[in-house]
Order: structure tokens, then C-alpha cells, then sequence
């Protein structure tokens, strides 16, 4: 039988070991985490270290983590930006050298030789130029806008073309700040400036199939849709047009709404509503709480205007949309589909239109032809725009026997065209005295007086009025543009006109063209060019190959243009680039102070974790200790 030690406190043996072995295992636990954390430098290595500070670490690790990307953003802004920045400047340089040598090649001791050198000199400027307008950084190309992955600018019938992208690529850079880093090619190098307007009102008629949203409202702002209050004077009610698709749908509800004897239709000018009283109605029509429906559907009535008495709203103007058919342009008057005639540089394309029944069949032809040219419906929605994107070369936009160009207000060239717009606005040179000489084919001769022209069909009548039945008659072309003039006196002779007393309108007029039998067809001197380096950069170069003075000034007052548009250009990029970079050292002072608060939350104190290690193992060996005391075995305790 075992004799036990005497027990003071009355406890027995199994809570003392588990007492015990407890006060051991939480104390080696606990030297464990010291260990830890002079082993990892951390004071938390686990979300049960500390759940409060954990929380708060990983905010701050993820805040870390997005500032990460963002100055990853500003690092990659910065450096193309700055790659900008230089290309800018290799492209000043250049226009600088262009201007140089036009400076230097105006005056008579200069030799037409010397100007063909100077000719080759350009011609490497402008390959160099369209070098740097195709540069790439780190596999993106700097000038194309989101269409990076491609060259922006490409040779195409004898000038150079812009096929990027204006819409330039942007990126984060903080929570709220979204910015673009890179710029416009179009802008820097002047592609896409120039544009052949509609000069025409296209807005086609108002069906009940045309969309609410291709309205352009009676107050121009579009239409606005959602209730009316609809009044016959004894009666009124509120007619919902909120889920009105198309204008048909305008005028079911209304008429689904019965309100006495009103009824809803297009009008019969086919650009507005009416609404037809019967005989006793008195219409009214307002508002719903602060709406603008009815304003903008032209059919805002506050005060009766009487029994009986139409409400003819005003006109909402329907828009031109891809949808729209040819024929309810011009107001339901339609265009001719005889097609157009599209010069553009060394491309000459007839457009065929015959099969054409929308405006998008017609965007279509004009932009899958090869004339390089962008067909494509104005801002306003009224009319379609030509957009030449070709530099260094001119467009003109002529007829195939019809009158498609000039019922698209499109034609380049009309007998309206005022003289002074031709020539790209150096108008038509004229003199004091007669201009222009016609020897007709059988050897008679008359001069013409184009002192009192304002437009091309004065001059038209000038030459026949001097002519005087004498048999040769000037028109205007119906096919391609120009002033057409038809010799019908039979004679041997060649038909020839020159210029009188210093006048230059033969070449202005473009009747300097050759003479096929009996007709001289005279060229389009509104041909519409775009602005830019290329285009300047050519006209030099082709100034200085014809000697020509004038137009050597005048392609130097361009590139002048253009080098003080790139150096503005330069300038903004600079100031992008500075901003880019405070951005960057605000972010990296952000970093330090969140960083040293993530230090105070998640690094150990060695210090203290070094004293507290020590503590734990005196702590530890002071248990173990205490434990064989307290448990005081002997043999036998297990002897029974």
C-alpha cells in the first residue's frame, strides 16, 4: 500500500499535473513566439498575433501594393513622355533646318541649280521627319494614339497619310487621377486639318419610324422624354411618353390617351407634330413637374388658343444617321445617285452610287473606294463631311454627270465658288486692264475683262458675253469640276488661251490645262489640302525644284506654322513631364511615412524581445523546477 505525502491544500495529484503541465506549455509557447520573432524580425507572423494590428497591417500592405502600381505608371508616363520630349526636339531641329535653307534660297544670286541641291536637302529632311513621326518606345509607337501597335503615318498617292489614332492612351496614377501619356500625332505633325464641309442642309423628312433619339428637338437640345399634361379644356391628361422609342410611338400615346377629339400625326411639313382638334377642343399642353418634353417635342401650348384649333408644333429636326435613307434627305427632296468623282493626289476613283439606298451605303463607297479619303456625318448631324488625311497632296470632290456632289453640299468646286476662295485663298489674279486671250480653232481671237468677277459663274459669263456668239461657249463641267470651254467654229487651228497684261487667271483659273480637239476642260483650283510638315516640308521641296520664290515663302511661312505648334506642343509635354514627377515624389513621401507605421505595427522590438526571451526561459526552468517539487514522486507512488 503507498503512503502519500501529506496534502495541506487538499488537492489532488491530477490537478496539480494538469496545473502544471499548462503553466509548462504556455510558457514554452510563448518563448516560441519570442523566438519567432527574433528569428523573422516581425512582430506579427500570424492574424492571431495581434487581430487588431493585423487588420490594420494589411490595409497598409495593400495601399502599398496599389501605390506600387502607380509609380510603376508614373515611372513608364514619365520615361515616354520624355522620349517625347526629345523626338520633339530632333523635330524642331529639323523644321528649323527647313526654314534655313528656304530663307537662303530667296533672292536672284541664288541659282536654280543650287535650289535643285537644296531641293535634295529637303527631301532627306522629310524622310528624316516621317522617321521620327513613326518612333517607337519600348514597342508602342509615340504618335498613334491607341492604335500604338501600328505606324501612325504611311506614304499613300504621293503624300503621307495619317492612320493612327487621336484618342491617346492614359493611364492611373491615383485614386482619382486618370491622365494621358502621350500626345496627338494629328496635332503635332497637322494631319486630318482640312475637311470638304457640307455646305447643305440634309435633314431628312419626319416619319413616324425615325428615332426619338435622332431628334434634334425644337430647342436643339434633343428630346428629353417623359410626361406631358394633354388639355381639351374640359378634359386633361397626363400622357406618359417616357419608353417612347420612335416618334410613332410619340403619337400612339397620345392618341391612346383620347383626350376629346385630339389627334396626333406628323405634319405636313414632315419636320413637326400636330395635334388637330375637333370642334370643341381648346388644347393646352404643359409640363410634368419641371419636365421639358413637350418644349422640346415643339408642342409646348400654355394658354387655349381657341376651339377647333390645331396645335402645329414646331419644327424638332430629325438627324442624318447611318440609317437614314437617301431618299428623305434634303427634306424628302433625296440626292442624285449618279455618284462623284474623288481626285486625291496621283488617285483619281469614280464612286458608284447607284445601288446606294442609306447613308451608310453611301459612307461606305466613299470610304471602301481608293481614293484615301474619310466620308463620315458632321457634329451637328446635318450634313456629311470629306475628310482628306493626306498630306502633301490635294483633293477635289467632282461630279459623274450628275448632281450628287453639289445635292450632298460636297462638291469642292461649284459656279458659286467665290473667286477669292480659289488657289487655297490667294484667289484670282486679275489686271487693270483685259486678263485673258482666246485664239478660237479657225484663227480668230477676243479678250476677256474678268475685272467685275466675284464667283466662277462670272467668270463663265464674262468669256461668253466678250465671245459674243462668235463661236466658243465656256460652261461648267458635269463631269469631274473646272470651267469647260467648247471651240465649235470648225477651224484647223488649236484652241489657246493666255494671259493679258500680267494677269495670272489663266493658271488661276485652271485653264491652263491641255486641249483635247475642240474642248479645253480646266482644272479644280480649290482643291482642298491639309496643312501640316509633310505637306510644307513637299511644297519646299517642289518650289525649289520649279525655282518658283513665291511659293518658297510661302511653304517657309508653314513650316514656321508648324515648328511654333510643335514647340507649343514640346512645352505642354515638358510641363506633363514635371507634373508626372511631383506626382512621383508625393507618392514616395506617402510611401515613407506608411511604411514606418507598418514598421511600428509589424516589426519586433528586439530589445524587448530579447529581455522578454530571457524572461520566458528563467520563467521556463523556474517551472519545471517548481513542478518536481510540487509533484514530489517517489517510488512509491507507484507501488500498490
Amino acid at each position: 500500500m503507498a503512503i502519500l505525502p501529506l496534502q495541506l491544500a487538499r488537492v489532488s495529484n491530477l490537478l496539480r499535473q494538469n496545473t502544471s503541465t499548462s503553466a509548462i506549455s504556455r510558457t514554452q509557447q510563448r518563448l516560441l513566439e519570442v523566438q519567432n520573432q527574433l528569428v523573422t524580425g516581425n512582430r506579427l507572423n500570424a492574424p492571431s498575433d495581434d487581430p487588431g494590428d493585423s487588420a490594420v497591417t494589411m490595409q497598409l500592405q495593400k495601399l502599398l501594393e496599389q501605390r506600387e502600381a502607380y509609380a510603376d505608371n508614373l515611372g513608364h508616363a514619365t520615361s515616354q513622355l520624355a522620349e517625347v520630349d526629345s523626338t520633339l526636339g530632333d523635330l524642331t531641329d529639323l523644321l528649323n533646318q527647313a526654314q534655313q535653307i528656304a530663307s537662303a534660297n530667296v533672292g536672284s544670286d541664288v541659282t536654280a541649280d543650287e535650289r535643285l541641291g537644296a531641293a535634295a536637302v529637303i527631301k532627306s529632311i522629310t524622310s528624316q521627319a516621317l522617321s521620327l513621326a513613326n518612333k517607337q518606345f519600348e514597342g508602342v509607337f509615340l504618335f498613334a494614339g491607341d492604335k500604338s501597335t501600328d505606324p501612325p503615318f504611311v506614304e499613300d498617292v504621293g503624300g503621307v497619310k495619317f492612320v493612327g489614332n487621336s484618342n491617346v492612351l492614359r493611364n492611373v496614377y491615383d485614386e482619382n487621377t486618370r491622365l494621358p501619356f502621350m500626345v496627338d500625332g494629328a496635332q503635332v505633325f497637322g494631319a486630318m486639318s482640312t475637311r470638304v464641309q457640307g455646305s447643305v442642309d440634309l435633314a431628312p423628312v419626319l416619319a413616324g419610324g425615325t428615332r426619338v433619339a435622332d431628334l434634334a428637338g425644337a430647342t436643339g437640345d434633343g428630346v428629353r422624354l417623359g410626361s406631358i399634361q394633354l388639355s381639351n379644356g374640359s378634359v386633361s391628361q397626363t400622357v406618359d411618353l417616357s419608353g417612347a422609342d420612335s416618334v410613332q410611338d410619340v403619337i400612339n400615346a397620345i392618341n391612346d390617351a383620347a383626350v376629346g377629339g385630339i389627334t396626333a400625326a406628323v405634319a405636313p411639313d414632315n419636320n413637326s407634330l400636330i395635334l388637330t382638334a375637333a370642334g370643341g377642343d381648346d388644347i393646352t399642353v404643359t409640363e410634368i413637374a419641371g419636365g421639358t418634353t413637350a418644349a422640346d417635342l415643339g408642342l409646348l401650348r400654355l394658354t387655349p388658343s381657341g376651339a377647333g384649333v390645331a396645335l402645329d408644333g414646331a419644327g424638332v429636326g430629325a438627324k442624318v444617321t447611318n440609317l437614314t435613307p437617301l431618299a428623305s434627305l434634303n427634306a424628302g427632296a433625296g440626292i442624285d445617285t449618279a455618284g462623284l468623282v474623288l481626285t486625291n493626289g496621283t488617285q483619281t476613283v469614280t464612286v458608284d452610287l447607284s445601288a446606294a439606298t442609306t447613308v451608310e451605303d453611301l459612307l461606305n463607297a466613299i470610304n471602301g473606294s481608293k481614293a484615301g479619303v474619310r466620308a463620315q456625318i458632321n457634329a451637328a448631324g446635318d450634313g456629311i463631311d470629306l475628310v482628306n488625311p493626306t498630306q502633301g497632296v490635294a483633293m477635289t470632290v467632282g461630279e459623274n454627270g450628275g448632281t450628287t456632289a453639289f445635292d450632298l453640299g460636297i462638291r469642292s468646286l461649284t459656279p458659286l465658288t467665290p473667286l477669292a476662295e480659289l488657289n487655297n485663298g490667294k484667289g484670282v489674279g486679275v489686271s487693270t486692264g483685259t486678263d485673258m486671250e482666246v485664239v478660237r480653232r479657225d484663227g480668230t481671237r477676243f479678250e476677256v475683262d474678268f475685272g467685275a468677277a466675284a464667283t466662277i459663274q462670272d467668270v463663265i459669263d464674262a468669256i461668253n458675253t466678250a465671245d459674243a456668239g462668235g463661236g466658243l461657249t465656256a460652261s461648267f463641267a458635269t463631269t469631274g469640276n473646272g470651267i469647260v470651254l467648247t471651240d465649235s467654229t470648225g477651224g484647223a487651228g488649236q484652241l489657246t488661251v493666255g494671259s493679258l497684261n500680267f494677269s495670272t487667271v489663266v493658271k488661276d483659273l485652271g485653264l491652263d490645262a491641255a486641249v483635247s480637239g475642240s474642248t479645253l476642260a480646266g482644272r479644280d483650283t480649290n482643291a482642298v489640302e491639309v496643312a501640316g510638315v509633310f505637306a510644307n516640308l513637299r511644297k519646299l521641296t517642289a518650289a525649289l525644284e520649279t525655282s518658283d520664290q513665291g511659293q518658297i515663302t510661302k511653304a517657309a511661312e508653314g513650316l514656321k506654322s508648324d515648328y511654333d505648334r510643335v514647340v507649343r506642343t514640346r512645352g505642354e509635354t515638358g510641363a506633363r513631364v514635371q507634373e508626372l514627377e511631383a506626382r512621383q515624389n508625393r507618392l514616395d513621401d506617402e510611401n515613407v511615412a506608411t511604411k514606418g507605421l507598418l514598421s511600428k505595427l509589424k516589426d519586433a522590438d528586439f530589445t524587448q524581445a530579447i529581455s522578454e526571451f530571457t524572461t520566458m526561459q528563467t520563467a521556463l526552468q523556474a517551472s519545471l523546477q517548481t513542478t518536481a517539487k510540487v509533484m514530489n514522486l517517489s517510488l512509491m507512488d507507484f507501488l500498490g
